[in-house]
């Protein structure tokens, strides 16, 4: 999902249309086929092989315009079945390779045929899926999917359901949202860092921040910090982050930027109050225990002010 998906985003960047949406084929009990179609450059004979056999080739390597650059994310079908297709479309021609692992272990790609075609030129990668996969194919997609800045058109499923939060408070690259499942007691779950229409949770343990630091009551799953390409490290694997002297160096700054950005934010409610009275009774409202904001307390704690005073609870 991850891998064909992204490299679709990019491709549609490389063709100047990052606006359009890439097309994506859930698999279902009828159509067991997870699909991917992109409307960017199309590839010839030569360029299938090279991309799509030789492990560590990329494209995108030197360019943070684009998410993939490992040179292994158009060969990830390869973790899940022996085999997949790849539809060329080029003016009007549909050239069609099959991807298949060879008694010996090795990748390899065979053209196995062409024919006219009406389509617009792309790419269109065709994965066999199993049966018993096709709920999860459904789940993660929808999971993956929605920190896409586009969200892709979805064909063989009805549309996800994002299920998108209310935004509370924002910036420029964050934003603080309402969760109706979470309260003081339930699982905080984890702040999430999006580079590349990529989620990856930020692990809180892994900053090596005190827990007695205000950026610490930020990392809740309320919290989402958005970053260009290039702005934080991640691992090989692609399934997370790595916690590099750079990467850690990013996320605090941007935690420290959202810190005073959402203070300033928060204390203009409350400059709002008529009284002491109702700017206590608005902290007790704003900071409730079962409220998406109840940790912010101890970022707030010193921040809050009604006419020079200090509002730091819901007593008087």
């Amino acid at each position: 999902l991850r891998e064909y998906s992204c490299n679709a985003v990019d491709a549609h960047a490389e063709a100047g249309c990052p606006e359009r949406p890439i097309e994506v084929s859930l698999p279902n009990r009828m159509n067991p086929y997870f699909k991917v179609r992109d409307f960017g450059p199309a590839l010839n004979e030569n360029e299938i092989q090279d991309v799509y056999a030789f492990y560590g080739e990329s494209t995108k390597r030197n360019s943070n315009n684009q998410i993939g650059m490992l040179g292994i994310g158009s060969k990830s079908a390869f973790a899940y079945g022996d085999n997949f297709v790849i539809n060329s479309f080029i003016d009007g021609t549909k050239y069609i390779y099959n991807a298949f692992i060879d008694p010996s272990q090795i990748g390899q790609i065979s053209k196995i045929g062409e024919e006219p075609t009406n389509e617009e030129n792309g790419i269109e990668i065709v994965i066999p899926t199993r049966e018993e996969d096709v709920s999860e194919f459904e789940s993660k997609a929808k999971d993956f999917f929605k920190w896409f800045k586009l969200r892709p058109i979805i064909h063989g499923v009805s549309e996800p359901d994002y299920s998108d939060h209310e935004v509370l408070f924002s910036g420029k690259d964050w934003r603080w949202m309402d969760d109706p499942h979470q309260t003081h007691w339930g699982d905080q779950g984890s702040a999430v860092a999006v580079m590349g229409n990529i989620g990856y949770p930020i692990d809180e343990n892994a900053l090596n921040i005190s827990y007695d630091d205000a950026e610490t009551n930020l990392l809740t799953k309320n919290l989402v910090l958005d970053f260009e390409i290039g702005d934080l490290e991640i691992a090989a694997s692609r399934e997370g982050l790595q916690y590099t002297d750079f990467t850690r160096k990013a996320l605090i700054n941007k935690l420290k930027k959202v810190s005073k950005e959402l203070t300033s934010q928060i204390s203009k409610e409350f400059s709002g109050a008529d009284t002491l009275f109702q700017a206590k009774c608005l902290w007790g409202t704003v900071f409730d225990m079962a409220s998406p904001l109840y940790r912010l307390r101890s970022v707030m704690k010193d921040c809050l002010k009604w006419n020079g005073k200090l509002v730091d609870g819901d007593r008087l």
